[in-house]
């Protein structure tokens, strides 16, 4: 172990000292390249200046009309006035230099040359100098060059020299730190147990996708295994709990979260009771009303609608514009799901018939009545992931769906409307007037519809709750 610990600590150490001392050379020439940089556009907005201002005295010089140097050597004074530049100069088409800042000076007369872009400044670097020639335009016609030339070597330099300071100290420091932090750190524990410590604290922080890598085939090494394995099982009763948490009450996500992921999600033929709850006159409510509003009330309501769809143990499988859609029975078998899906819609009516006795006056969306209409209907449908790889979504399929659709559209606001399936399965528990025959869109046999009596608040006895 202190084997390990002294090996452990040398590679640290090691690996901070390189890390850091890479980060200040690195960090050093990136500061170097950046002053250079800012440097040329420097000198080039110099140039360019210089080429800008002494476009009318060379015009003039040219065309002979005055003698103007005194003009072009105010305008060197001024350009070489910054700091860093140790040169300026402007140069005639005919290459002879009309102003200079040092008389005498050796440098070439022209830096532009005739084959290329004349409208463009050219740099050149000579050790540590740097020279910027713009060409002065009158009209689009070049008559002259301007030059700067600037001192690489006293602007970079000090600014370089003082940030290689600033990052060996830096360095020095991190040095120093890791030393003793990495000897602190391999002192109190060893590498594997320190990588499953974090791999239980994200654990406990709810990341169940961590997974600690065995390091050796020892005690330590089969702990770890242990820990991916149990990490991989909870992760697996996450997806589920993902995936139906805003859908199913805490007694089905727990049915769920019991059993396998794959059975879970397949899809099966399952015997359910499906509900349908649409918002009756929306499209003429929501005229006068802005987006906001819209929202705000469906939000209200499609809330109302299902904290009770989700008090009796239904699933809610959508959404659908100001209408949504349940059912009893699935993922969870449930014997008595038409009586649960009817005992929600009469609670939905009695909940909204609370609410709608309590709204004030006001504009407000939360002071618009709002009634509904509600389809149930009993049979059997294919629930499970339906969709493409892309994009599945967990919902059911098939002809008990349409017909408790097609129920919901029949029924006036403030009915419940239910089939003969749901009939034989409630009638011991509940009133219902027979409503007569209807055909329904799609199906050729006719339908037996019944109407759920809806009992007065003060004579409603009250009921156990679902299980």
């Amino acid at each position: 172990m202190r084997s390990l610990q002294v090996k452990f600590s040398t590679l640290l150490v090691s690996l901070i000292v390189l890390a850091c001392v890479s980060f200040a050379l690195v960090a050093t020439e990136h500061e170097r390249g950046a002053l250079e940089s800012e440097v040329e556009k420097r000198g080039a907005a110099l140039a360019t200046a210089l080429a800008g201002a002494a476009k009318e005295p060379l015009l003039a010089i040219r065309e002979g009309a005055f003698d103007d140097e005194l003009t072009l050597d105010r305008l060197i004074e001024e350009a070489g006035a910054g700091h860093g530049v140790v040169g300026a100069r402007l140069i005639g088409l005919d290459g002879v230099r009309l102003a200079a800042l040092r008389a005498g000076e050796t440098a070439p007369p022209s830096v532009l040359t005739a084959d290329e872009a004349e409208f463009t400044t050219r740099t050149v670097r000579e050790g540590g100098q740097l020279l910027v020639a713009a060409p002065v335009l009158y009209s689009g016609v070049r008559i002259g060059e301007a030059q700067v030339e600037l001192d690489l070597h006293a602007l970079v330099q000090p600014v370089v020299a003082r940030a290689t300071r600033q990052l060996s100290f830096i360095a020095v420091s991190l040095v120093l730190f890791g030393i003793v932090a990495g000897v602190i750190f391999v002192a109190l524990l060893v590498g594997p147990l320190r990588r499953l410590q974090r791999g239980v604290e994200h654990l406990r922080d709810g990341d169940f996708s961590v997974r600690v890598p065995p390091t050796s085939r020892d005690e330590v090494g089969e702990l770890t295994r242990a820990f991916n394995e149990m990490g991989d099982s909870l992760q697996q009763k996450q997806r589920v709990q993902n995936a139906f948490g805003r859908y199913v009450n805490d007694y089905v996500l727990n049915q769920l979260l019991e059993g396998p992921e794959d059975e879970a999600l397949a899809g099966i033929e399952r015997e359910v009771s499906v509900l349908f709850c649409d918002i009756r006159g929306f499209t003429h409510l929501s005229e006068g009303m802005n987006a906001r509003d819209v929202v705000a009330l469906l939000h209200e309501i499609f809330q109302l609608a299902s904290d009770r769809i989700l008090e009796n143990g239904g699933t809610i499988d959508k959404f659908i514009g100001d209408s949504i859609m349940a059912y009893f029975g699935a993922p969870v078998q449930q014997s008595d799901h038409a009586s649960r899906a009817v005992n929600a819609a009469v609670d939905i009516l009695a909940a909204l018939e609370e609410r709608n006795r309590a709204i004030g006056p006001g504009a407000g969306p939360e002071n618009h009545r709002v009634e509904v209409g509600i389809g149930i209907h009993t049979g059997n449908v294919v629930v499970g992931n339906i969709g493409s790889d892309r994009r599945t979504d967990y919902t059911a399929v098939g002809d008990a769906v349409n017909v408790a659709h097609r129920l919901e559209k029949l029924a006036h606001p403030g009915k419940i409307l239910v089939s003969e399936a749901v009939q034989r399965s409630v009638r011991t528990e509940r009133q219902l007037r027979f409503e007569g025959e209807r055909q329904l869109s799609g199906r050729e046999e006719p339908v037996h519809v019944y109407a759920v009596e809806l009992a007065r608040p003060e004579d409603e006895s009250p009921r156990p709750p679902a299980a």
